[in-house]
């Protein structure tokens, strides 16, 4: 019987902490612990990266060409620069006004320059039937072409032309 002296005595002690502070304390530490998972996983998952497109090109060595391959649907012309061994023009589908420039050795140049609106001829995205021409250079010069994708700045593909012969 003396120990059941003892339990009561602990049962009628007022010595605890109030119950709605003890509720407060648990959403606050549960809602601690979901802010630092959410963190926590954020910060693994990253932000979704801007893809480069597929545009691939085949080479025409005999008419300094670069002819579209493959494309994915909808790629702008103007996301497109490019990148010349050496100083060159270029002229896209025959358009000389709005895609013929000079583009300076080893500088990335927007393959459009001036006024887009007048490339819409031919269309402002491309297709599977166009082209880039070589120009301006001198006859039987190497020329190394990279295509270069401006959002990601990743180099789509590399050609090397072998003694270019148009001379414009």
């Amino acid at each position: 019987m003396g120990n059941m002296k003892a339990n009561r005595k602990f049962v009628r002690s007022e010595n605890a902490v109030s119950a709605v502070i003890g509720v407060i304390l648990m959403v606050a530490i549960t809602v601690a612990i979901a802010a630092t998972v959410y963190v926590y996983v954020s910060g693994m998952i990253g932000g979704t990266k801007k893809s480069a497109p597929t545009v691939q090109f085949t080479k025409d060595e005999s008419a300094d060409r670069m002819i579209v391959a493959t494309t994915d649907s909808g790629v702008p012309w103007t996301s497109l620069s490019l990148r010349s061994t050496i100083d060159a023009r270029f002229n896209i589908n025959g358009e000389a006004i709005a895609a013929s420039h000079l583009a300076s050795a080893n500088v990335v140049t927007d393959i459009l320059q001036g006024d887009v609106a007048t490339f819409a001829v031919t269309g402002i995205n491309i297709a599977g039937s166009d082209f880039i021409d070589i120009e301006g250079v001198a006859a039987g010069t190497d020329v190394t072409i990279s295509i270069i994708h401006k959002d990601t700045n990743s180099v789509l593909q590399t050609i090397l032309f072998t003694s270019v012969q148009i001379v414009s």
